[in-house]
């Protein structure tokens, strides 16, 4: 089900108990509250089902769901939602909001180092919406409305073809016609979901009308969105941008977090972070931490050869062990090099329960690498010790580190 989300949900009738209740079945932490109340708390997002007072939602992450007024809001649905395409929606706005905050945070840490970051500028020849499935007079439709917009529209009429430019350029969302084959929609959509390099491009069902059968499998298997054909021109063009300018703001993010990877920041046997910009870094992530009681989670990592596999070859282990280990976080993760053998992890916006999934991870990794050793017909494997330690609001650096490689010994020895 994912994270447990503290959610403030905003609102009166049967609507949003009806979507409160789903979003707690999803594992989101739900308040109820009427809309004019101003209750206290640390949330991580508002949804909000009929207006509200700005006051109330200023600094939040705010979804509103209906045409109601709703100041601040940062996406919108439809009236009737379905609770798992709100709970997709919330995910996708706080991951968001937690990608850009890092972007902001480590920028910021790299011009305090010396290092002013410049992010490539998201290419407009990539980008635009590109239309699956049969072609049909709501795709005039969708197109005509795009176009007033300045958003190019690419049609592909078979999901050959929609994948063969899918693996060609990025696209800002993608939109998949139901009509006549629903399941071929829905497969689109699981596909594009277990790739990585598409999994957030928002994925959008066009539909014969405002009631769809299929919604629960479309949310499910990874729609971002129903659409109505019978949907006004204004309607279509504000749904589809909405969900592109979300996508749009991630490859930004992610790029201004790409050029933070300075050489001068980098150890440059495999380019992790090098423990001086890690420990500036990981003192403003305490910081931001403390200021706005947000989670913060370390994986302390440590990896041994044994000790008949020669130096050299020990060494080049290390560095091919070190190189896997970036990808094995999300891009505004913090991964650094300590020294040789021993790395850490600083996970924003990370309960421990869930660093625990990224430690078990890499170990699952290690534990299925084989590497050279002296002697080529015994190639050996790392032991990696790992442990998941939560720092307390205050703490400094070097506590906090100690902290977190401190319980390592018992572990190696309680492992044998």
């Amino acid at each position: 089900m994912g994270r447990a989300y503290s959610i403030l949900v905003l609102a009166q009738g049967d609507l949003a108990i009806e979507a409160s209740a789903g979003l707690k079945g999803l594992g989101f932490a739900v308040t109820m509250a009427a809309p004019d109340a101003a209750p206290g708390g640390a949330f991580e997002a508002v949804v909000s089902f009929s207006p509200v007072r700005s006051s109330v939602v200023a600094d939040r992450i705010h979804l509103a769901v209906g045409d109601h007024a709703a100041p601040g809001a940062g996406a919108r649905l439809q009236t009737g939602a379905h609770p798992i395409q709100i709970a997709a929606r919330l995910r996708a706005l706080i991951r968001l909001s937690v990608l850009e905050d890092a972007a902001d945070l480590r920028a910021a840490d790299a011009r305090a180092a010396g290092v002013n970051p410049a992010a490539a500028p998201v290419s407009h020849d990539s980008g635009g919406v590109l239309f699956v499935g049969a072609p049909c007079p709501a795709f005039l439709r969708l197109e005509h409305a795009l176009r007033g917009a300045n958003v190019d529209t690419i049609a592909a009429f078979s999901t050959f073809t929609a994948f063969d430019y899918l693996h060609e350029r990025a696209f800002d969302a993608v939109v998949l016609n139901t009509e006549p084959d629903a399941e071929l929609a829905h497969t689109v959509c699981s596909a594009m979901r277990r790739n990585t390099r598409l999994y957030h491009t928002p994925a959008i069902l066009l539909t014969r009308g405002e009631a769809y059968a299929g919604a629960d499998e479309a949310f499910a298997r990874g729609a971002s969105d129903l659409l109505s054909a019978r949907a006004g021109d204004d309607d279509m063009r504000q749904r589809v941008t909405a969900l592109a300018l979300e996508r749009r703001r991630r490859r930004r993010a992610k790029a201004l977090l790409e050029a933070c990877r300075a050489p001068a920041f980098l150890d440059q046997s495999t380019d992790l972070f090098a423990l001086a910009f890690g420990e500036r870094h990981l003192a403003s992530l305490l910081e931001r931490m403390a200021a706005r009681g947000q989670a913060l989670s370390l994986v302390a990592l440590t990896a041994e050869a044994p000790a008949h596999c020669g130096a050299s070859h020990v060494s080049a282990a290390l560095d091919q062990f070190a190189s896997m280990l970036r990808h094995c976080v999300r891009a505004e993760d913090l991964a650094v090099r300590a020294d040789a053998g021993r790395f850490w992890l600083a996970l924003p916006n990370t309960r421990p329960e869930d660093a625990q999934l990224v430690a078990a991870r890499v170990a699952a990794i290690a534990e299925c690498t084989a590497y050279e050793g002296r002697d080529p017909l015994q190639p050996f494997r790392l032991d990696v010790i790992s442990h998941v330690f939560e720092p307390a609001p205050g703490g400094d650096v070097p506590s906090v580190l100690a902290s977190a490689f401190s319980a390592q010994p018992a572990m190696r020895a309680a492992a044998g």
